[in-house]
């Protein structure tokens, strides 16, 4: 396809990166969904950038590593907002797929 120039945000994007430990059975793809559900307003974008498994982290479990993309069009968003909607993800997180959170 022919790429679409799109504008870009005036506002700078700030990213978090979430490190969670996935028990056997749970999908990246789930845990993905979880996270965008979660933190939607200002969320932009989620890419995994390590995937661990072995020495350290428990027999079954992988260690998964999530970059989160915020972005506003209106303004700068404030670290307690991002905050908030990563601890929110974790929350939700936990209490529905059982993933812990690495190194909280």
């Amino acid at each position: 396809g022919i790429p679409v120039a799109r504008d870009l945000p005036p506002f700078p994007g700030v990213e978090r990166d979430l490190a969670l430990l996935l028990p056997a059975g749970v999908t990246v793809a789930s845990a993905d969904g979880i996270i965008r559900q979660a933190a939607r307003k200002f969320l932009q974008d989620v890419t995994v950038f390590d995937v661990y498994e072995g020495e350290g982290i428990g027999e079954g479990v992988r260690s998964v590593a999530f970059r989160l993309h915020f972005q506003s069009w209106e303004r700068t968003l404030t670290d307690k907002e991002v905050d908030k909607a990563v601890d929110r993800a974790a929350g939700r997180l936990k209490e529905e797929l059982g993933v812990e959170i690495r190194g909280r």
